[in-house]
């Protein structure tokens, strides 16, 4: 992929790509002791792994051996070794809205990208389309998704967990490529054009969890700048959206990387 450059900024801070694998490796290696501890069988190269074996794995070995594990268990089988965490965090969640959102309000986070090599015409419908690519494609991008079902303009639900904290929880929502609903405290950078706004609820019972993101788009010749905002309650820990920022960037980093690779 030479000729295709992705700049990350986060508060004024540019993360260099070594940064971005490093804390994509160490969030594997998370959610793989999570799985083993949780009761599955994490296999590598046909051998069943201990919590040291997995220790010892190297970056890209780590990275297949979660892409294999979720793709072989399956969604139904994934959701049931997950589920007493899955349960936890809907029930955290759920508290972090017991105060009215608007007595509470938000908390954000953002990210900035800049990325050149890729066409223009093909990133709209990029980014908001985890599900319509093959189902390694999800899991590849980054390692605390577990599951996407549907696309974002007609209802989209995703399992998993935000900003590299606490656990994954099922959600639910409708993205609009339009506008931010009038009433949503948030102020659009005019030189970004592009928006898609979306909200979530818990997939469960459609509880308003308030949580989603605002990617703002602003097309550059032969790329493309983006600013995705992350928000949720005031009420939940802090380091929901610090890390989510991060999120953000190696996901969408794996999504412009398939932008790119299908335009080859």
């Amino acid at each position: 992929m030479a000729d295709l450059k992705i700049k990350v900024i986060i508060d004024g801070v540019e993360f260099t790509e070594w940064q971005l694998d490093r804390y994509e490796y160490e969030r594997t290696l998370h959610c793989l002791h999570e799985f083993k501890y949780l009761g599955a069988d994490v296999v590598y190269e046909g051998r069943s792994l201990s919590h040291e074996d997995i220790n010892w794995l190297e970056p890209a070995d780590a990275k297949k051996a979660l892409v294999d594990l979720k793709v072989e268990l399956g969604p139904d089988r994934v959701n049931q070794i997950m589920k007493p965490v899955s349960d936890d965090a809907e029930l955290r969640w759920k508290a972090y809205n017991e105060e009215p959102i608007a007595s509470q309000g938000y908390q954000f986070g953002t990210t900035e990208m800049e990325v050149t090599g890729i066409d223009m015409t093909k990133v709209a419908g990029g980014l908001g389309h985890l599900g319509d690519k093959d189902e390694r494609f999800p899991f590849e991008i980054f390692p605390e998704h577990y599951g996407v079902e549907g696309e974002v303009e007609t209802g989209q639900a995703i399992f998993e967990a935000f900003g590299m904290f606490g656990e994954p929880v099922h959600t639910y929502g409708v993205g609009s490529t339009k506008e931010i609903p009038a009433d949503f405290p948030f102020q659009r950078d005019p030189a970004y054009p592009g928006v898609m706004f979306g909200e979530l609820g818990l997939k469960s019972d459609g509880t308003n969890i308030h949580v989603g993101a605002i990617h703002e788009i602003c097309p550059l010749p032969g790329g493309v700048k983006t600013k995705s905002t992350f928000f949720c309650p005031k009420n939940a820990p802090a380091a929901i959206p610090e890390g989510h920022k991060l999120h953000f960037a190696l996901e969408m980093r794996g999504n412009f990387r398939s932008i790119y690779a299908a335009q080859q």
